[in-house]
């Protein structure tokens, strides 16, 4: 080197997949999955998101960029059907073990209006159907795909049990929860695929992330992973993006016919570790004078919820999906947020109520009490009479409202952003990668309409 200069030290590439990104309906991992590549970059990392969408073999430069943000016609049945056939043939001879990523050279493909907003990253990559026939693999081989990158990475960081190793990096796995072990029949599962995924990720995993102590504890003890290789990181909760309370107040009573301060409201995909039937009972029980509005998409098993919410009608109503600000201005305006879900990994809605000083009522199973504190009232989700006696009391108390409305934010600033990239920095040493705590060239202060304003799209309710 001459004159005893030293060239600049790179920053390290992290790999995480695209699995959740394009989906329409946000999910909690897809919330994960973004506030972990903001909080890489504001660490001052590279990030590469690995897609998965099917393209054509000769498929390369803008071509291929169209194919993997694009959105192809409905398929007929029959070829669905091929496509899937094609994923079990490569899966049982073997094909499908080994795959490379190419890179998607953006050229001038402009994804600002995205929906779902994406992430904050440097590097796009696409590995064709590789997320299928990896399940596919695992499934009839119990084997991962061994996946070849384009370009050096640091680690491999996998949102959700994924059956895919990136060669030659350390390889971490956020598993959030053990629902389809603890609860199989909260699932739709073929022949215990899931359970045989999470063994065999737990066998081949240099670090596990998991997003609360009590998830952690269930790794532990029903996947008999040693404590050294768990991180606990929590979940980043991006600041929401408060609407004027005139406002909220407007759309709520315009477009929901509903009045500020005189619903409850339950925020979540529609499946049945969320508990829906309970809350239904509960609430229409406790006999109090504010309906129950039901914000989210369907997720699986829903057709006895569903069921259940046309016969009760009037005080009970399904709003579905909603865009981003309608449901801001629902939470802010609600009177209580329940939220009694049998298990969570975290919960981030009863955080994302806490932050706006909503009071919440929630379970105190799984890892809820540990995320909700003392800022919540905390039932058992399996005593209908215990969730009458709290819902009665958050809906009459003004004083108790009022307190937990005061300890909400407290609670809440402890998943904060900043320390949440502590959390991950020291995961991801304990692989041997250096990030850095705090903001990077790309951070927090470079990032506020991306860390904040999208979040929130693919966060809320998920």
């Amino acid at each position: 080197m001459e004159g005893g200069e030293s060239q600049p030290v790179q920053p390290p590439t992290v790999l995480i997949d695209g699995s959740h990104f394009r989906r329409v309906s946000g999910t909690g991992i897809a919330s994960y999955a973004f506030g972990l590549a903001t909080a890489l970059k504001q660490s001052g990392c590279n990030v590469a998101v690995l897609f998965g969408q099917r393209t054509s073999a000769k498929a390369s430069g803008l071509s291929i960029a169209t194919q993997v943000f694009g959105h192809e016609p409905p398929a007929p049945m029959w070829h669905r059907s091929l496509t899937k056939a094609g994923s079990v043939a490569r899966a049982v001879l073997g094909t499908s073990r080994r795959m490379s990523a190419q890179n998607v050279p953006l050229g001038y493909v402009d994804l600002r209006a995205i929906e779902p907003a994406l992430p904050p990253f440097d590097q796009t990559l696409n590995a064709s159907s590789i997320f299928d026939d990896a399940h596919q693999l695992c499934a009839r081989r119990g084997l991962l795909v061994s996946l070849e990158a384009p370009s050096a990475l640091a680690a491999a960081h996998w949102t959700a049990p994924l059956p895919i190793k990136a060669k030659r990096v350390p390889n971490i796995y956020s598993v959030h929860d053990l629902v389809p072990i603890q609860f199989p029949y909260f699932v739709l599962d073929r022949k215990g695929r899931m359970a045989r995924l999470l063994c065999a990720i737990a066998r081949e995993a240099d670090l596990i992330t998991t997003v609360s102590q009590a998830s952690k504890r269930q790794i532990v003890e029903l996947l008999q992973v040693p404590e050294e290789r768990i991180n606990v990181t929590y979940q980043a909760v991006a600041p929401l993006p408060r609407i004027d309370q005139e406002d909220a107040e407007r759309l709520v009573a315009s477009v929901y016919q509903a009045k500020a301060g005189h619903y409850a409201l339950f925020l979540g995909a529609i499946e049945p570790k969320k508990n829906l039937k309970r809350l239904i009972e509960a609430h229409l029980l406790a006999g109090i004078d504010l309906p129950l509005l039901i914000a989210g998409p369907k997720g699986w098993l829903y057709e006895e919820d569903l069921a259940l919410i046309e016969t009760v009608d009037g005080p009970v109503r399904r709003l579905g999906y909603l865009p981003r600000r309608h449901a801001v201005a629902l939470l802010q305006c609600a009177r209580f947020l329940a939220f009694p879900s049998i298990c969570e990994g975290f919960g981030l809605p009863v955080l994302e109520a806490m932050q706006l000083g909503v009071p919440v009522l929630t379970s105190n199973t799984s890892s809820l009490p540990e995320v909700a504190g003392d800022a919540a009232v905390l039932i058992d989700p399996l005593d209908i009479a215990d969730m009458v006696r709290g819902i009665r009391q958050i809906a009459s108390d003004a004083d108790l409202r009022a307190e937990l409305s005061r300890r909400g934010p407290v609670q809440a600033a402890k998943f904060g952003q900043r320390e949440y990239r502590k959390r991950l920095g020291a995961a991801y040493r304990a692989v041997g990668v250096e990030i850095r705590a705090g903001d990077g060239p790309c951070g927090a202060a470079a990032l506020p309409d991306v860390a904040e304003e999208r979040a929130f799209d693919v966060g809320l309710g998920g």
